[in-house]
C-alpha cells in the first residue's frame, strides 16, 4: 500500500521508506511539516478517524500514487504526476510549483493549484459471468455549449461488446458529472432490455429539438439491431427506438455513428444522420439512414457506397446542408458526399492512402476521426506510420478539405517519440480551433498515455499536454479477440472555450480484479 515514485518520461526516481507513518525521501529526510498549512491539512485528515497516509514531494518532477487509504498528497516542484483515483475514499491533493497532472475520484478535494485534473465520472457496476469487471473502454462524446454527454461501453466482454452502455452528463463543462446505464437496452440493463449485449455507443445532438441521442449496436442471437436512445436533458433517457434490424447467424451491421445537422442556415436543420457498414451481403457496404423528428422514426436505408471496406464511417453535416461521409477503405482513407441530405450520394474519392503499424497485443486499429468548422472545412486524422523510418510506429497525421472532394496531403501532427494510436479530433465552431488526443505507447510493453494537442490554423500544433497522471499498462485493460482494449475512439469536444478529453483510464489491478473507468480532464 506504499505510494511510489516511478522513473517515467524521464522523471528520476526517488528512493522512499516509511518512517513513523511518514515518507522520508532516500536524499535525506525532508520534514512532513513543512509547512503550517501542510500541517494543518495533516491533522485534519487524521482528525476524520479514518487511516491516512501523507505523501510529500520533492523538488523533482516525479509520479506520487496514492493508497487505499485516505491519503493527503502534497507534491513538491516539479512537473507532477499524482495518481489517487479509483479507492472509493476522499483524498486531498496540493500541487505547488511547476506544471503539475493529477488523476482523481468526483469526491477528492483537488487544490486550484493542479493544471491538469481528470476525475473519473463513471465505473462499471456489473458482474456478468461473461463481462471482465470492473472495465469502461470506448467512450465518445459531444458538447452542446456547457452540456456535455458521454457514452461508453461498460462490462466488456472478450468475445466482442459489453454488459450494458453507459453515460455520464456534465451541465458545466466537464467540471462536475452525473450519470448512470441507459435503460431497457440488454438482458443487464434496468429495466431490463431484450439484447444480449450492446456496443459502439455514439452521442448526436439535435440542435432544432433539443434532444441528445446515442445510437448503440445491439446484438441477440440470431438479430443485430441499431438502437436510439433519446433524452431531453442528458440525463433521463427513453427506452429504444430500433432504427435498424437484421435477422442473422452473424454480426449483420457494425461501427455505427450518428450525427445531426445543427446548422440553423443549412436546408436541413435539424435532420439527423445514421450510418454504418453493412455485412449482409458479400460485399461490405455503406447503409444511411437519417430523422426528421428528433430520431422517433428512421428513413429506410439508403446504399451509400459498396467497397471491399468501408468502416469506421463519420457522417459529417456541414453548413451547405451538404453531407460528407469520412471513412476507412480498401488501403486508403476515403470520404463520400450527399448534397440533397442523404437521399443519393457521389462516388467516393480518396483522402489518401494509410500505413498503419499495429501494437503489439493492443487493439488498435487505425479508424479516422473527424470534424467540421463554422466555413463548411472538414478535417480528417488517423494514425499512420508513413513519416517513421520502416513504418515502424505511428504518428497522427491529418488531411483537411473546403468541400468534402478535394483533399490536401497527409501532414504529420505527433512527433513525439511513442507510437500515437486512436486520436480524437475536434473543432471549436466559435472560434476555428482545433484538438487533438491521442493514446501513446512507449516502451515495451507498452506505457500508455493519453495527451492532447491545440492548434489555431491546423498548420502547427502546441506540444502536446499529458492528461493521465500513471501510464496504463496493457495488463490492467481488458481482452479482446483483437487485444487488450482501451477503445476504438475517445471522446474530445469543446465547451466553454476549451477541449474536454474523456478517456478510458485503467488503474493497476487489485485482488486480481481489473479497475478500468472513464474520466474527463477539461484541459485550460
Amino acid at each position: 500500500g506504499a505510494p511510489c515514485v516511478l522513473d517515467s518520461l524521464g522523471f528520476r526516481a526517488a528512493r522512499k521508506e516509511r518512517t513513523h507513518g511518514r515518507y522520508r525521501s532516500g536524499r535525506g529526510y525532508r520534514s512532513a511539516m513543512r509547512t503550517t498549512a501542510i500541517a494543518a491539512l495533516a491533522a485534519g485528515a487524521l482528525a476524520s478517524g479514518a487511516a491516512a497516509a501523507t505523501i510529500l514531494g520533492t523538488s523533482r518532477s516525479e509520479l506520487l500514487v496514492g493508497t487505499p487509504k485516505r491519503d493527503l498528497v502534497v507534491a513538491g516542484g516539479g512537473n507532477d504526476r499524482v495518481a489517487v483515483q479509483h479507492d472509493r475514499v476522499r483524498d486531498t491533493v496540493r500541487c505547488g510549483r511547476g506544471r503539475d497532472v493529477v488523476t482523481a475520484d468526483r469526491i477528492d478535494a483537488v487544490a486550484r493549484d493542479c493544471e491538469i485534473v481528470s476525475r473519473l465520472i463513471s465505473r462499471d457496476t456489473y458482474k456478468t459471468p461473461d463481462g471482465q469487471h470492473e472495465t469502461q473502454v470506448e467512450p465518445h462524446s459531444l458538447a452542446a455549449g456547457s452540456t456535455i454527454v458521454a457514452t461508453f461501453q461498460s462490462g466488456r466482454r472478450h468475445a466482442g461488446g459489453a454488459a450494458d452502455i453507459g453515460f455520464s452528463t456534465s451541465r458545466d463543462g466537464g467540471r462536475t458529472w452525473q450519470g448512470g446505464h441507459l435503460p431497457a437496452l440488454t438482458v443487464n440493463s434496468r429495466p431490463a432490455g431484450t439484447a444480449a449485449y450492446a456496443s459502439d455507443p455514439v452521442v448526436a445532438y439535435d440542435a432544432g429539438r433539443g434532444v441528445w441521442l446515442i445510437s448503440t449496436l445491439a446484438v441477440s442471437p440470431g438479430l443485430t439491431e441499431l438502437y436510439i436512445s433519446r433524452s431531453t436533458d442528458g440525463l433521463r433517457w427513453s427506452a429504444p427506438v430500433v432504427a435498424a434490424r437484421f435477422s442473422s447467424g452473424s454480426l449483420a451491421f457494425d461501427k455505427n455513428w450518428a450525427a445531426c445537422d445543427s446548422w440553423p442556415q443549412s436546408p436541413y436543420f435539424g435532420r439527423c444522420y445514421l450510418a454504418y457498414t453493412v455485412h449482409i451481403t458479400r460485399t461490405p457496404r455503406m447503409d444511411v439512414q437519417f430523422s426528421d423528428d428528433g430520431g422517433l422514426t428512421w428513413s429506410e436505408p439508403v446504399v451509400a457506397v459498396r467497397a471491399a471496406e468501408a468502416v469506421g464511417v463519420l457522417p459529417l453535416p456541414r453548413p451547405d446542408g451538404s453531407l460528407v461521409v469520412p471513412y476507412l477503405g480498401a488501403d486508403e482513407m476515403q470520404s463520400i458526399r450527399s448534397t440533397d441530405g442523404g437521399l443519393t450520394f457521389e462516388q467516393p474519392v480518396t483522402i489518401a492512402g494509410y500505413e498503419h503499424q499495429p501494437l503489439r497485443g493492443i487493439r488498435s486499429f487505425p479508424l479516422p476521426t473527424a470534424d467540421v468548422d463554422a466555413q463548411g472545412r472538414v478535417y480528417v486524422a488517423w494514425h499512420d506510420c508513413r513519416f517513421r523510418a520502416g513504418c515502424a510506429v505511428n504518428d497522427v497525421v491529418f488531411s483537411t478539405s473546403a468541400d468534402g472532394v478535394t483533399w490536401s496531403p497527409p501532414a504529420r501532427v505527433t512527433r513525439d517519440g511513442g507510437s500515437d494510436f486512436v486520436p480524437a479530433l475536434a473543432v471549436d465552431r466559435a472560434t476555428g480551433r482545433l484538438a487533438l488526443a491521442y493514446h501513446r505507447c512507449t516502451g515495451s510493453p507498452c506505457r500508455i498515455d493519453v495527451l492532447l494537442s491545440r492548434s489555431q490554423d491546423g498548420a502547427s500544433w502546441s506540444r502536446p499536454q499529458l492528461v493521465n497522471a500513471q501510464p496504463m499498462r496493457t495488463t490492467w485493460l481488458p481482452t479482446t479477440t483483437s487485444g487488450r482494449m482501451l477503445g476504438d475512439y475517445i471522446g474530445l469536444s469543446w465547451s466553454r472555450g476549451r477541449p474536454v478529453a474523456v478517456y478510458s483510464l485503467a488503474s493497476p489491478p487489485r485482488g486480481g480484479a481489473l479497475r478500468q473507468a472513464i474520466a474527463a480532464a477539461p484541459v485550460p
